[in-house]
């Protein structure tokens, strides 16, 4: 998260977010999604290079906004000055935010001309995707697929609370070594797959009073549901 409500891996705002298809909810944020996500930050990139005509004001665009990169060269163009990325006036950050995703693009591409020596990485896949149909928790989604939870969530981070809705979004993210696992223990699993489940509060309902109703105290009632003293 970002101070702007920038969110997830492309650091989408939740109106920018929701231009390129991904669903924000109560229960789940397509910002936080890693393959919807990454997908609407493609869209936006080749929009953004569209509109500017060059990847470095593009991706300037992404960091500060492109409304901000048009004012910016309109501003150059009343002067007579150029309207290229090296020629506009810019906050720091998005300065040096080109800058330095070239410098990782150079490192990684000849990593020996900086004396470094990188980690080899597979050329194959690290996760699948993997739809399940139905609503299951969080933490028995990891125990199925005899992974950690902080993997799973690592992998599926774009669910908001501890409960899988597949109507919110039809896959989940595995390493491609646990989908066997998850499937054969999915189909064997003879338990219910959900121990939680939602409420419509009414009006005037107090927390002292519902938390009793389902044996939870105020507190746990709170902190599950994201909510603060004030709430």
């Amino acid at each position: 998260h970002s101070t702007a409500r920038a969110s997830g891996l492309w650091q989408f705002i939740p109106s920018t977010g929701k231009n390129f298809g991904m669903q924000q909810n109560w229960w789940y944020d397509g910002r936080r999604d890693i393959v919807s996500a990454t997908n609407g930050a493609l869209d936006y990139l080749q929009k953004l290079h569209d509109m500017f005509g060059d990847w470095e004001l593009a991706l300037a665009a992404y960091n500060w906004g492109e409304g901000a990169v048009q004012r910016a060269q309109a501003r150059n163009r009343k002067q007579g000055l150029p309207v290229n990325y090296t020629s506009l006036k810019m906050p720091n950050e998005t300065r040096n935010y080109v800058p330095k995703l070239l410098a990782i693009k150079n490192i990684i591409a000849n990593p020996a001309s900086f004396g470094m020596v990188l980690q080899d990485i597979s050329n194959e896949p690290y996760f699948a995707a993997i739809a399940t149909s139905r609503h299951m928790d969080v933490k028995l989604a990891a125990q199925l697929a005899d992974i950690s939870i902080e993997e799973f969530e690592a992998l599926n981070p774009a669910h908001n609370r501890p409960v899988i809705l597949q109507d919110s979004s039809d896959l989940i993210l595995l390493p491609v070594g646990a989908v066997e696992t998850f499937s054969a223990n999915l189909e064997s699993y003879d338990k219910p797959l959900v121990s939680w489940q939602a409420y419509q509060s009414k009006k005037g309902e107090r927390f002292d009073r519902l938390a009793p109703r389902f044996g939870l105290s105020v507190a746990k009632l709170k902190s599950i549901n994201g909510l603060s003293g004030r709430n």
